[in-house]
């Protein structure tokens, strides 16, 4: 299996610059679902220029929809993927089985990518998220190399890992120390860093 060069950008300049010096491909945030909810972002417009850009140049884009889910916070998720996969988006980032449910039947040329958000530390979860259907596994920011090795050799989807970037205080991003210090809740869009 070929390695893929992933990489972040938080605005159009930062992704153009990610493609053109290299990167196979490039996650970022829309201005809804995503974790990073007081970052500038990307519109829907900006998403299907970077699209475009990247598909001219044989790379992918890949959105965040990360954020953990209540209630209250499906309203326009269905329209949003649709809008996605009508940009020509590659797959989207997304830390919830519900989520991923809801893209599969509404958005199904998305490719799913489970986020480290989920914490998966081993194969008998890696092999969960292969059964429900997720294309890839982010895995949690915790595993060793040792443990990348075992759980790669016990699945067959597509495994990322992170080898440079934030590490949050929690386990693999979950953090709970914003919603204390902050009552800004990091697991919906709002940490404090």
């Amino acid at each position: 299996m070929r390695t893929e060069l992933l990489a972040p950008a938080g605005d159009l300049e930062r992704a153009k610059t990610a493609v053109i010096y290299g990167a196979d491909a490039v996650y970022l945030g829309g201005q809804q679902f995503s974790l990073r909810a007081r970052a500038s972002n990307f519109t829907l417009a900006d998403i299907g220029e970077i699209v475009a850009f990247a598909h001219e140049r044989s790379r992918k884009i890949y959105v965040t929809v990360n954020m953990i889910p209540h209630n209250g916070d499906f309203e326009g998720l269905e329209d949003y993927l649709g809008e996605l996969e009508a940009r020509g988006v590659d797959g989207i980032i997304c830390a919830s089985r519900a989520i991923m449910e809801i893209c599969r039947k509404t958005a199904p040329e998305l490719a799913v990518h489970i986020s480290t958000q989920q914490t998966t530390t081993n194969s008998a979860a890696a092999r969960y998220w292969q059964t429900a259907g997720a294309d890839r596994l982010v895995l949690a920011r915790e595993v060793d190399l040792a443990d990348i090795r075992q759980i790669s050799e016990q699945t067959d989807m597509e495994l990322e890992v992170f080898i440079h970037g934030g590490m949050c205080a929690g386990y693999s991003g979950r953090c709970t120390i914003s919603n204390l210090l902050t009552n800004r809740d990091a697991n919906r869009g709002g940490c404090a860093q």
